[in-house]
């Protein structure tokens, strides 16, 4: 039936040298050296894949989106995504760890909005810039491969360069949203992220965001078009839809876990979610 989602950590991957915080890989080579690298998993990086050339599909936390040339996708740790790939794919893979990143520039890792958000999609297209990416991966290939003194630094400048050009695109394509009432979504999910599962009350992540429950509500509908509660209700789901692809555990002990203590009021949660029953929404993804 069900089986764990593989947890891929950086030393997992082919020729990654011991105790660095960072690696890159081209993309068509690691689909050749890493077996069941396209089946469902996640990983304990951040992770940034450019495609070149090719079609298939990639799916990210049960959304599948369309591959073409001259795409970024972006990837926080814990997150599942899975691809099938035409086999003419060619691309980069770039993954780091939070520290390596954060050793120089702080928290800025958190405030891009294609990193850790549930409500901003992992992908950007490039089509009007191709040229400015594909030249950026390359000299970050260039010195990666190369090995040469203070590899590190240089090689993290590169990861900032392109991590700070994708958000100027990013932003660019987001219509009209207010800097101010961003932060504090980007805000809210960091703290949903952390306690979804123990804290289910709003007005407790107002609280700690020193806003009224109203006023946090008012932000999100204004940004997202959805309530604060939305915002929690999709975040259970999605770690429901996680546990019931990839774990054996049985509807009422999953039910358990993500805090709901009678079965029949997580299975009603669940279908009124996603318009079908934990049973079938299991059955669907092993089908």
């Amino acid at each position: 039936m069900s089986t764990p989602v593989p947890v891929y950590h950086l030393q997992a991957f082919p020729r990654h040298e011991p105790n660095a915080l960072f690696y890159m890989t081209r993309l068509e080579k690691l689909v050749q050296e890493f077996k069941g690298i396209d089946k469902p998993h996640s990983h304990t990086f951040y992770l940034v894949m450019w495609i070149i050339k090719g079609s298939g599909t990639h799916t990210i936390d049960f959304k599948t989106y369309p591959i073409a040339p001259h795409q970024l996708y972006f990837l926080t740790p814990g997150q599942v995504h899975s691809w099938q790939l035409s086999d003419d794919v060619e691309g980069f893979n770039l993954f780091f760890e939070a520290n390596f990143f954060r050793s120089r520039f702080g928290n800025r890792l958190f405030q891009y909005p294609f990193f850790h958000s549930h409500q901003h999609q992992p992908l950007l297209e490039v089509a009007e810039k191709p040229a400015l990416f594909r030249d950026l991966f390359r000299y970050a290939w260039q010195e990666y491969d190369a090995r040469l003194p203070n590899r590190t630094e240089v090689f993290l400048s590169f990861v900032h360069l392109l991590l700070e050009t994708a958000n100027r695109l990013y932003t660019e394509k987001q219509a009209d949203t207010d800097t101010h009432l961003f932060d504090k979504i980007r805000q809210y999910e960091e703290l949903l992220e952390q306690q979804f599962l123990t804290v289910r009350e709003v007005a407790a992540y107002a609280e700690q965001m020193h806003l009224t429950p109203n006023y946090l509500n008012h932000i999100c509908k204004k940004v997202l078009g959805k309530t604060a509660s939305q915002l929690l209700h999709e975040r259970l789901t999605i770690e429901a839809q996680r546990l019931l692809t990839h774990t054996a555990r049985s509807v009422k002990e999953i039910g358990f876990l993500l805090g709901f203590d009678d079965p029949s009021y997580f299975v009603r949660f669940f279908k009124k979610h996603t318009r079908q029953t934990p049973a079938e929404f299991r059955q669907s993804v092993v089908a």
